[in-house]
């Protein structure tokens, strides 16, 4: 009976000495941190079942370590926190908590940062303002240039942008309007919370305050002569553009106008002109890839934005630090169109045709490279000058006859298999020999002779590469089905012709297009295209759309940089993707001025179906989505 009674009195003497949550938040309040201490840190080791108040003891110790001033463990044990309460109603007061330690630490960047995530997270209006007022004063303060750096760029969440507008203020008051404006610009997409759209707009507010009333653009482009055609409906949809932003804002655009007439030597003279006219922060054009290389010679130095809307050539943007392509240059298109062939498609055997010329060189090397470091083979590559009126001569008799020895040797191989095999050990189907069959039109004595009657179809090239110039696709399509080749069709812009390629529908095998736009997709409402049509007496069209885009995207970046051409090239560079009615850019590549952006079509059942895009991140694809191309597309070799 003794020994029954001390085993009951045992957990009653226990449970008597168990410590009391509220002694210890009343030893904290008085200051006797050790004390307090070591009965949060026995609460924190219960059981959840002994102690339902687990998470907020493990919170309370880590407050007394750092009033006792061990800041690293309470920084390790803060860190461990969340992993082990995911649930607790204490994760709010953690960042605060954080930031104090951060603090403590001296470590002003993660202070900053915690602090601001406590005054954006809390619902307790007491530490909210505590928080907020120590984020604004350390990041207002404290935090160096690297800090803030750093800091600006963090996140984009809710925190990220509250950190960011608060690095933007003070790049702003120190007079760096440049980084500041960036930041604005960056976080605009993204910011939905009112009051940090409130802030953000007030930080506007006072930049325009001291913006130019007038912004001067230059736009040099072919008016007269053989490419007037481009540059005219070019010219109305820039105006276009700057008649709508001067409705929508108390900005006026002044555009200085000039026409090279496609001429080097004039496209020369006019760069010195813009150069030396100190109102002019930006230029468009001129348009070919020489005058633009002739252009980037003069300006190089001077920062002023120079927006090449048609120029592909590769490396353009290396000769002028103020040179921006609005299009995906050569390289990037024929990469792109690579992958996707080998890393999509999963094709293996490549052939190449192309005209002799520069545009031609660029995107098939460019191509094969690709394809090569892929793992793929390119069989054949050949070239030609002119028109592709007759390329059975040599470059489809070439291709045919490599064919056609891969099948002779297959045969062969077919027939030893079967020669070596015991009668009655196979059926009659085992032993026919496939390739002997396929071959059968032209065998003479058991050989393929030069002499193809071209009966027999040859598959054994995956993917043919056709970059092309404007006009070419009926030669290549009549060609390539008369030399009975089947394979899959890879081209660029050029082949974006659906009039043409309806009426040859018969032998246009599958097809893939590689382009730097969505046209066909283009948003402009309806009530634009009247007003369009009422001031320029014509509907947009390809090159229309094209001065819009190009057009909007600087006068976007125009608002965040005050009538600096300096600044608006700080804007470009630092700026996320701009989505136009056709175009969109997304600035990459070594120099990040190139956009990267590309779109991959298939032509099916006489349509373009938009297959998916390459970006700097990688090919995304997308369902399909049937577009119908009613308008003329760009010839890819301006």
């Amino acid at each position: 009976m003794r020994n029954r009674l001390l085993i009951i009195l045992i957990p009653l003497i226990l449970f008597g000495a168990r410590p009391n949550f509220k002694e210890g938040v009343s030893l904290y309040n008085q200051g006797a941190y050790w004390e307090a201490l070591r009965i949060f840190a026995e609460l924190a080791d219960e059981e959840v079942s002994l102690n339902p108040q687990r998470s907020a003891s493990s919170y309370m110790r880590i407050r007394c370590y750092n009033k006792l001033g061990f800041s690293q463990r309470a920084l390790t044990l803060a860190r461990e926190f969340p992993k082990a309460y995911p649930k607790s109603e204490y994760l709010d007061d953690l960042e605060y908590l954080l930031g104090e330690i951060h603090l403590d630490l001296g470590d002003t960047r993660e202070a900053a940062w915690y602090f601001a995530s406590s005054a954006v997270t809390t619902p307790n209006k007491k530490v909210r303002k505590a928080a907020r007022d120590f984020a604004e004063s350390l990041i207002g303060n404290a935090c160096d240039m690297d800090d803030l750096h750093a800091l600006a760029g963090r996140s984009i969440d809710r925190t990220g942008q509250f950190v960011a507008l608060l690095v933007a203020e003070r790049f702003l008051s120190e007079g760096l309007k440049g980084d500041g404006i960036s930041i604005l610009f960056n976080l605009r997409p993204y910011i939905t919370d009112e009051d940090l759209r409130k802030k953000a707009i007030h930080l506007y507010d006072n930049f325009r305050s001291t913006q130019t009333d007038t912004l001067h653009i230059a736009v040099v482009l072919p008016l007269s002569g053989a490419l007037g055609s481009i540059g005219s409906p070019m010219l109305d949809g820039i105006k276009f553009a700057a008649m709508t932003y001067m409705d929508s804002t108390s900005t006026a655009v002044n555009l200085h106008i000039y026409d090279n007439e496609s001429d080097l030597s004039e496209s020369i003279r006019i760069a010195r002109e813009v150069r030396g006219d100190p109102k002019i922060i930006a230029q468009i054009g001129p348009l070919t890839n020489e005058n633009i290389k002739g252009t980037a010679a003069v300006m190089e130095g001077h920062n002023i934005p120079i927006i090449a809307p048609t120029a592909t050539e590769d490396h353009l943007t290396t000769l002028s630090t103020g040179l921006f392509q609005f299009r995906a240059t050569r390289e990037r298109k024929a990469i792109a169109l690579a992958e996707y062939a080998v890393q999509t498609l999963g094709l293996e055997t490549f052939a190449i045709i192309a005209p002799s010329t520069e545009y031609g060189q660029q995107l098939a090397d460019n191509f094969a490279t690709r394809v090569d470091e892929l793992g793929g083979i390119i069989q054949y590559q050949g070239w030609y000058v002119g028109e592709p009126e007759d390329l059975s001569k040599n470059h489809f008799r070439k291709i045919r006859e490599i064919g056609l020895e891969e099948l002779y040797l297959k045969m062969q191989e077919d027939s030893l298999r079967l020669d070596s095999l015991l009668t009655g050990l196979i059926t009659e189907g085992d032993s026919t020999n496939i390739y002997e069959e396929q071959l059968k039109p032209i065998l003479r004595k058991s050989r393929p002779t030069r002499g193809d009657s071209l009966d027999v179809n040859l598959s054994h090239i995956d993917g043919m590469f056709f970059p092309v110039h404007d006009g070419s696709i009926p030669y290549i399509l009549y060609q390539l089905a008369h030399n009975n080749l089947i394979t899959h069709i890879f081209g660029d812009e050029n082949w974006m012709d659906p009039e043409i390629l309806k009426k040859n529908a018969r032998y246009v095998p599958e097809l893939t297009l590689v382009t730097g736009d969505r046209l066909g997709f283009q948003t402009l409402s309806q009530s634009h295209v009247d007003e369009y049509l009422r001031i320029f007496k014509h509907r947009p069209e390809q090159y229309d759309l094209m001065g819009v885009d190009v057009m909007g995207m600087l006068l976007d970046a125009t608002q965040y940089a005050g009538g600096s051409g300096n600044k608006l090239w700080e804007v470009l560079i630092n700026s996320p993707n701009y989505e136009g009615l056709v175009h969109q850019v997304q600035w990459g590549g070594d120099t990040k001025r190139s956009n990267e952006l590309v779109f991959l079509l298939d032509y099916e059942d006489r349509n373009f179906e938009l297959t998916g895009y390459y970006d700097n991140s990688g090919f995304f694809s997308m369902d399909s989505l049937e577009m119908e191309l009613p308008m003329e597309l760009p010839s890819e070799e301006e």
